[in-house]
C-alpha cells in the first residue's frame, strides 16, 4: 500500500506527524530498523517510511524487504518499505532492480552523483569544479528525468547534491521542478538535512502547491523528525 501525500498549502501542523525518509544499518545508518521504529512511537509519529539506499546489485534486500513489512504488524505506528535509487542517466533510469520498484510501498528517486560523459559518474569531490551554474543545470535535468519516470512516488531531496557546494536556491529550476512534479503527480519532498533558502523554497511551495513528502534523512534514531520544526513553522505563516 502507498502512501497518501498533501499538497502544500493543505498541510497542517499536526500532518507533520510522519517521517519518510530514514535509513538504517543495512546501508550507512547505525540504528536497526526495530530501534527506528521504537523511537518514532515515542516520539508519537504516525506513520514512517524505511527508504533505504538501493542499488541493482544490493543483494541483501529480500531480506530487508521482510524484516521491515514483518514490523507493519506493529499496531502503534503505520510503517512502510521504501528505497531511495539515484539517477543513472538524463533520462530518468533509476539503480533500481524492477523487483526492488514492484516490493516497494514508496520510490524515492535522486539525484547523488552526475554523469561523466562516458557511462560513468563524476567523484562528488569533484562536482565544485563544475561550476555553480552548470552544477544547478546538470542536477536539474537529471531531476526533470526523474520526474518522467513512472515509477517514483517521490522527487528526494531536490538540489541535494547542489546544496552540498553551493547556498543560492537555483529559484527558477527549483519553480519548472515544482510544475512538473505537479503534473505527474510526483511529491517534492521537504528533507530537513537539506533546506536550501529555507524562506524561498517554501514560498515556491506555497506558490506551486505540490504534494509534498516529509522527511529527515535520518541515520540514527536521534535524527528521527530532526528539525521538523522549522516545516511547522512555516506551515503557521
Amino acid at each position: 500500500m502507498k502512501p497518501e501525500f498533501k499538497r502544500f498549502n493543505d498541510l497542517k501542523q499536526e500532518d507533520i506527524n510522519l517521517d519518510f525518509h530514514i535509513h538504517t544499518n543495512y546501508t550507512d545508518g547505525h540504528s536497526t530498523p526495530e530501534e527506528m521504529v521504537n523511537k518514532a512511537i515515542q516520539l508519537k509519529l504516525n506513520a514512517i517510511a524505511f527508504t533505504e539506499h538501493v542499488n541493482k546489485t544490493s543483494e541483501w534486500f529480500d531480506e530487508f524487504s521482510e524484516r521491515i513489512n514483518s514490523l507493519k504488524k506493529n499496531k502503534n505506528i503505520e510503517v512502510f518499505l521504501g528505497i531511495e535509487a539515484k539517477a543513472l542517466d538524463f533520462s530518468g533510469s533509476l539503480d533500481a532492480t524492477e523487483e526492488m520498484i514492484k516490493k516497494s510501498d514508496l520510490v524515492v528517486g535522486v539525484v547523488h552523483r552526475y554523469p561523466d560523459g562516458n557511462g560513468g559518474l563524476i567523484p562528488i569531490q569533484d562536482v565544485k569544479e563544475i561550476g555553480m551554474e552548470k552544477t544547478a543545470e546538470t542536477e536539474f535535468r537529471l531531476a526533470m528525468g526523474i520526474l518522467d519516470n513512472g515509477n517514483v512516488d517521490v522527487l528526494g531531496h531536490p538540489f541535494g547534491v547542489y546544496s552540498k557546494f553551493f547556498t543560492q536556491l537555483p529559484e527558477d529550476y527549483m519553480r519548472k521542478l515544482m510544475k512538473k512534479a505537479v503534473e505527474k503527480n510526483i511529491a517534492i519532498e521537504v528533507n530537513t538535512k537539506y533546506l536550501l533558502e529555507n524562506k524561498k523554497f517554501f514560498r515556491l511551495l506555497g506558490e506551486i502547491n505540490p504534494c509534498v513528502s516529509i522527511g529527515s534523512d535520518a541515520h540514527h534514531i536521534d535524527e528521527i523528525a530532526k528539525d521538523f520544526d522549522i516545516i511547522k513553522e512555516e506551515i503557521k505563516k
